[in-house]
């Protein structure tokens, strides 16, 4: 059982998981200010261009396309504030966090197939003997 525990703690605190949590948290509150902007920002703003406030006079009987519309508009704010105020300044700030000091040494390349073929074959030879 403690060995299912550690486990789990192991899993858990991994970065990747925090992150997504992290992530998870952060999506759920700027959802909210990104639907705010497009309610009361973008949506006026079409109103006073289009004279109504949606797309949903594009609705016809049984397909509501203007609805449709205004999720994918709606989604694209989302998608182009998430890029610009996270994404953007995460990756400037992680590559200024990342700078590579000059007298480090440079990591060691992959072996290929052939360094791969070649060791076997020694190892084949000294089994031989």
């Amino acid at each position: 059982m403690k060995n299912i525990i550690a486990e789990f703690k192991t899993f858990i605190l991994r970065g990747n998981v925090i992150q997504l949590a992290v992530a998870v948290v952060i999506g759920a509150a700027f959802g909210k200010v990104t639907v705010a902007a497009n309610d009361h920002l973008i949506q006026p703003l079409l109103g006073i261009v289009g004279g109504v406030p949606s797309l949903a006079w594009m609705d016809v009987k049984y397909f509501r396309l203007g609805s449709f519309l205004d999720a994918c508009f709606s989604f694209v704010i989302t998608a182009a504030a998430v890029f610009f105020v996270i994404v953007k300044p995460m990756n400037r700030m992680m590559a200024l966090l990342e700078k590579k000091d000059p007298n480090a040494p440079e990591p060691e390349k992959p072996a290929t197939l052939e360094d791969v073929v070649a060791e076997l074959k020694a190892v084949n030879e000294s089994l031989k003997k």
